[in-house]
């Protein structure tokens, strides 16, 4: 009974913080969502600005850069988060087969994913983010472009 006891409150623990987990990763997803939406917001007000100062001139250049820089950074913590999801599910997979019962959501989670797809949400958050390195390169090279004319 003690050990049925302690898996059981294990198993609410490892939940718990797989589920902390996720909202640290949402919300770090989008904290850094908001930062590429400024700097796209920089780099278009001084790229559209008609006499520009040698700030706008800089930023102009020094976005795409730190952008990317940004991007790579994003898609490192978003993965690394993903990983920690997948281990802390992992391990409630584990405690779960210790108290199995008629109800087992973790197991029954785990066959509705492989019947649906698993990865779909994770190959979406990367996606849009090497969207983001796609737009920094262009700009980068719209500058390059203009400089050499």
């Amino acid at each position: 009974d003690e050990d049925l006891e302690n898996a059981r409150v294990k198993y609410s623990s490892v939940l718990s913080i797989k589920n902390s987990e996720g909202e640290i990763q949402w919300n770090r997803y989008n904290a850094i969502l908001v930062a590429n939406t400024i700097f796209l917001s920089l780099f278009t007000f001084a790229s559209n600005s008609e006499n520009p100062t040698i700030v706008l001139k800089i930023i102009i250049w020094v976005i795409p850069i730190f952008g990317i820089v940004l991007c790579h950074l994003w898609l490192t913590v978003t993965e690394r988060g993903f990983l920690w999801t997948a281990f802390w599910m992992e391990k409630a997979n584990e405690i779960e087969k210790q108290i199995s019962g008629i109800i087992d959501p973790v197991k029954d989670g785990k066959k509705m994913r492989d019947i649906i797809g698993s990865g779909i949400t994770k190959k979406a958050a990367s996606t849009i983010i090497k969207i983001f390195i796609f737009l920094y390169i262009l700009m980068f090279l719209s500058n390059i472009v203009l400089f050499i004319k």
